[in-house]
């Protein structure tokens, strides 16, 4: 059995214990522990301002013989107790919980931003388990000998989550700036004014189910665009058109839609 132990001062304890059935690779465990220190410390420093110094980094304090035994110490941390009446470890367990149920697809989106970085911390951090069928992993944060917080991942969900990093990484590596042709575009909110370059957002389903911000390859397919309608008896921000757009994303998500070019011949009434 390996048990990593993360402590700060005071009665708050963090306990991360990986009760495997195999030897542990030592590359793996290390990994994970540092994966684990990293995730902690860019957690803390994400809540405070950004001219508010802080030392957040988990240190070693102790290895013991026996099981894999570390203890860790959290650096002086004198602001955080203001911030989250629970603690610092309670908040990030909370937080890496979270983490998990996403990424096992019991959540439909992460609590926060996640950068490919963190994708990769967090594959570490499940690696031991991973390896080891039958194995599991479990965070627990007590206060003054009470649990306050507990959930595990075992070996099969740790695979499952490893794949969905996986995926997640690969989309964030994609093209950020993907050339659509003849799709499917209908106005979601549009400015009355040919000049504004603001504002514009559409749905294009067949490459996002949210709206897109709109912007224009240049004015001529705008000017163009807006004068549609006259056949239909409705306004051109009511109408369907077929167009070529370059979308650009942001963390792998489809955010902007430039507007290329679009077929006024195929342009319809979504309505009939």
């Amino acid at each position: 059995m390996a048990i990593t132990s993360v402590r700060l001062e005071g009665a708050e304890r963090l306990e991360v214990t990986i009760r495997n059935e195999l030897p542990v690779a030592l590359t793996d465990l290390t990994l994970s522990l540092l994966a684990v220190g990293h995730q902690f410390e860019t957690f803390v420093e994400s809540e405070l301002p950004s001219d508010v110094p802080v030392a957040s980094e988990l240190l070693v304090k102790e290895v013991r013989t026996g099981s894999i035994v570390f203890e860790l110490v959290a650096q002086s941390l004198p602001v955080i107790p203001l911030l989250w009446q629970g603690g610092p470890l309670l908040e990030w367990a909370n937080y890496a919980k979270d983490t998990v149920m996403w990424l096992l697809g019991k959540l439909d989106k992460p609590p926060r931003n996640v950068t490919k970085n963190d994708l990769k911390q967090w594959h570490s951090i499940l690696e031991p388990v991973a390896k080891d069928h039958g194995s599991q992993l479990n965070f627990t944060v007590s206060d003054g000998g009470t649990v306050i917080n507990h959930f595990f991942v075992n070996s099969l969900e740790a695979n499952a989550a490893q794949s969905r990093i996986t995926r997640e990484i690969g989309a964030l590596e994609e093209p950020n700036n993907a050339i659509y042709k003849k799709r499917v575009m209908t106005w979601y909110q549009a400015k009355f004014d040919n000049s504004s370059q603001t504002g514009n957002k559409a749905v294009i389903e067949s490459i996002s189910p949210r709206p897109l911000r709109v912007v224009f390859d240049n004015n001529a397919v705008k000017n163009e665009m807006f004068e549609q309608g006259v056949e239909f008896s409705k306004p051109w921000h009511q109408l369907a058109y077929i167009v070529d757009v370059q979308v650009q994303t942001i963390s792998g998500q489809p955010r902007v839609a430039t507007i290329l070019g679009f077929y006024p011949e195929e342009t319809f009434d979504p309505s009939e």
